[in-house]
């Protein structure tokens, strides 16, 4: 009867120091940067509706994320690159002095509706590593696209 009470106690410790642990890392952990962005209606490749996300990582690097769709989607939704299909989109940094670079990752949008701010976030990442992630917030610009 000691021994088994013994354990439950154990038990019970084991667990506490658990959930304190757990709490404790999550306090800690910072929220993701924030980043100020623009959104304006685009052109896929066949000249179908699209939308452009440009976010502004800072001060010489732009991330641009090219959505082959119409800017018109309701519930929350995850776009992955790159993307074998060929329908969905892509995404490239373009640092002031340097090429052009096509990423590899996700894009997360909450909501996209034209003329309202756009939410999400990305996790991207270059062929040499480079890691770019963090949260935007886009105002749409007033650029006009004119397809087909």
């Amino acid at each position: 009867m000691m021994k088994s009470r013994i354990l439950f106690l154990i038990a019970i410790g084991v667990l506490i120091l658990g959930i304190a642990l757990f709490t404790f890392s999550a306090r800690n952990q910072e929220p993701a940067q924030i980043f100020p962005a623009t959104v304006n209606r685009d052109c896929a490749p066949w000249d179908g509706s699209a939308f452009t996300v440009s976010i502004r990582y800072d001060p010489t690097t732009t991330i641009t994320i090219l959505i082959w769709q119409s800017p018109d989607i309701k519930i929350p939704t995850t776009f992955t690159f790159p993307d074998d299909t060929g329908q969905v989109g892509t995404a490239y940094i373009l640092p002031e002095l340097d090429p052009l670079q096509q990423l590899r990752g996700t894009i997360f949008f909450w909501q996209v509706e034209e003329g309202r701010p756009i939410g999400g976030r990305f996790e991207l990442v270059t062929e040499a590593g480079q890691r770019f992630e963090g949260q935007f917030k886009a105002e749409w610009a007033n650029q006009i696209a004119l397809c087909g």
